[in-house]
């Protein structure tokens, strides 16, 4: 369901996505894990939104130019360009807010 983004690949496979969210985690982090299943709740009901994920412990330079700075971290990416970000958890609903409001 999620698309794995590395350092050297993450600004080009951004730059082609019409709708997506990109989760920046960690692997032992219990709230990303959380997230990612809300994510993928969200992405149940929202099939046109492309979902990525991008490990922040392996890919710090990426992380640090997305100012994530903080697991998890979202960002809602539309036309190319990410148009917000939220660090923290929200449940699907909070989560489908944000990303409408985006």
């Amino acid at each position: 369901m999620f698309q794995t983004l590395e350092e050297t690949t993450y600004e080009s496979k951004i730059a082609k996505v019409s709708a997506g969210i990109l989760i920046c985690f960690k692997q032992l982090c219990p709230h990303c894990r959380n997230m990612e299943k809300a994510i993928e709740k969200f992405a149940k009901r929202h099939a046109q939104v492309s979902l990525f994920k991008l490990d922040m412990e392996e890919n710090p330079e990426a992380s640090q130019a997305l100012e994530a700075q903080r697991a998890p971290t979202l960002f809602v990416i539309k036309a190319g360009k990410i148009v917000a970000r939220k660090a923290g958890l929200m449940n699907p609903k909070e989560l489908t807010a944000f990303y409408k409001n985006a």
